[in-house]
C-alpha cells in the first residue's frame, strides 16, 4: 500500500472506532467492541489491509446486517 491508501484506511478506521465508542445502543456491542480493538491492533502493526476490512465488516454489523459470524471469523484470522 502507498501512503495514500494507508492514510485513506486510517480515515476510515478512525470513523468506524467513533462509531462504535459512541453508539452504545447496538445489540452486538460486545461483539463489536472486540472487533474494534482487534482493528486499532491491526493498525498497530502495520497491518492495513486486515484492518481495513474489519473496518467494512464492523460497518455491515453495526448497520444490522447479518455479517455477525463473518466478523468473528475474521477477528480469529
Amino acid at each position: 500500500m502507498d501512503q495514500r491508501q494507508i492514510r485513506l484506511v486510517l480515515e476510515i478506521c478512525h470513523c468506524v472506532d467513533l462509531l462504535v465508542s459512541e453508539d452504545q445502543g447496538t445489540s452486538d456491542l460486545e461483539v463489536l467492541e472486540r472487533a474494534r480493538l482487534k482493528m486499532n491492533d491491526c493498525i498497530w502493526k502495520e497491518r492495513y489491509q486486515k484492518a481495513e476490512s474489519l473496518a467494512y465488516a464492523i460497518i455491515l454489523v453495526h448497520s444490522g446486517c447479518q455479517a455477525k459470524d463473518y466478523l468473528l471469523e475474521m477477528m480469529e484470522s
